[in-house]
């Protein structure tokens, strides 16, 4: 089916509901595609589960939490989750007062329920203002279509940049950290801080001094355990991260005895013109699955290698070439 013909069978439906999501035309079908708007109410309740929910409901097929529409079509219009009228039959008050009925028997996850921390004054909004706005739910209609104005590319999270580094770069867990154990839990001994080790506080092993824990936030790294939640902006904090991790991983690449990542066995590391241009444009493939023209690719060996390079020692411009397509938007974004 062409374009065009597409177009024109999505049209009535995206004509059909008005800004509000309400129907614009009275026809089943275009009922069917409109959701229920969140009300002023709903918002406040929103607002008030947010600061003890969000840390695990930001983002994905869960992050109720990301925002007043994710909370509205992911949350309130989900009769497993909410049904309503009924708080009796909604898994959110279940899970609430400490009684859920699937794999989670309470939210937050955690020694105490919402509704004890509601009890000691740490949670402010209460559980029966909870059940009081359930019951006043009027049937919600959850809007299938495709949000048209939900981002288009995503950047690659905390987890995926360090799997994407290690891969790309022939790197690997023991390249920055040793087995130790704390209390006899396995704990990640790094080698040392000068290699820029980065582990996610919540893996196992779990890093055992702070500093790769906090490269993790500030790549936008979340935890469960420590109730941070993830960021996946392009942060000025991200960029800043990432430059550094991927200038020194870099290095490390370039410099570990055996490593046929960046370079495969029988190719030259050189300051040949024809050859380092050739490995430019495998690398191109390599980082960011296309190939670079040749005038990309004279660019990159006019304004980043040559600048970089000695008649003595072209490892700095190396480095510097692999940072640049780690931090190039093609890598970043997906």
């Amino acid at each position: 089916m062409n374009r065009f013909a597409l177009l024109l069978l999505v049209l009535p439906v995206a004509l059909a509901c008005g800004r509000d999501g309400t129907a614009s035309n009275p026809t089943t079908q275009a009922q069917n595609a409109c959701g229920t708007p969140a009300s002023s109410e709903t918002v406040r309740i929103m607002q008030g589960l947010k600061p003890h929910c969000e840390g695990c409901h930001a983002q994905g097929a869960r992050g109720y939490f990301a925002s007043t529409d994710a909370f509205q079509s992911l949350l309130v219009s989900d009769a497993r989750l909410v049904k309503a009228g009924s708080p009796d039959d909604s898994e959110l008050i279940r899970l609430l007062e400490g009684r859920g009925n699937a794999a989670f028997k309470q939210m937050p996850i955690g020694e105490k329920s919402y509704a004890q921390l509601v009890s000691e004054g740490t949670a402010t909004l209460t559980v029966a203002e909870v059940r009081a706005w359930v019951q006043g739910l009027a049937a919600q209609q959850r809007d299938e279509r495709p949000d048209p104005d939900a981002s288009r590319i995503t950047r690659m999270n905390a987890t995926q940049v360090q799997r994407a580094l290690y891969q790309q770069l022939g790197l690997g867990h023991d390249d920055f950290f040793t087995s130790a154990t704390e209390f006899g839990i396995p704990m990640a001994e790094q080698r040392s801080d000068d290699l820029y080790p980065l582990q996610p506080p919540d893996a196992v092993p779990a890093p055992r001094q702070q500093p790769p824990a906090e490269r993790f936030y500030g790549l936008g790294g979340g935890s469960v355990m420590n109730q941070t939640s993830s960021d996946r902006s392009a942060s000025p904090t991200f960029a800043l991260t990432l430059t550094q991790v991927s200038q020194r991983w870099c290095r490390l690449a370039l410099a570990k005895t055996g490593n046929v990542a960046l370079f495969p066995a029988g190719t030259q590391r050189t300051a040949d013109p024809v050859e380092v241009k050739a490995t430019l444009r495998r690398w191109s493939l390599h980082f960011l699955g296309e190939r670079f023209s040749d005038a990309q690719v004279d660019a990159l060996y006019a304004d980043v290698f040559v600048p970089l390079s000695t008649p003595t020692d072209t490892e700095p411009a190396w480095v510097g070439v692999c940072s640049y397509f780690i931090r190039h938007p093609h890598w970043i974004f997906y």
